[in-house]
């Protein structure tokens, strides 16, 4: 499963560039390619997550991620300054 939701990750990014910087877009993307019924209500979709029926959003999170680190091509405008955020909070939490 993680290599195909990397796979579809990537491609999406390289070909819808205002994907790059929201993990919600991208996944409501993901719910339509596969044909999820995204008129369900909100009780309904969790259900749905919580019983596997679709991923979490989490995971097209980490795959974002991991192809936006892979292939700096694909990264989105606000890029940068997540990652300068990340970084400061990590040395924030070491100096704790």
């Amino acid at each position: 499963m993680v290599k195909e939701v990397n796979d579809w990750v990537k491609n999406k990014l390289s070909n819808y560039p205002k994907l790059r910087d929201s993990n919600e877009r991208l996944y409501y993307n993901y719910l339509m390619d596969s044909g999820y019924d995204t008129g369900k209500s909100i009780k309904q979709f969790l259900r749905d997550m919580e019983q596997r029926r679709i991923p979490y959003l989490d995971s097209f999170g980490r795959a974002s991620r991991k192809v936006q680190e892979d292939y700096p091509s694909l990264r989105g405008r606000l890029w940068g300054k997540r990652k300068k955020r990340a970084t400061k909070i990590k040395q924030e939490i070491k100096t704790m």
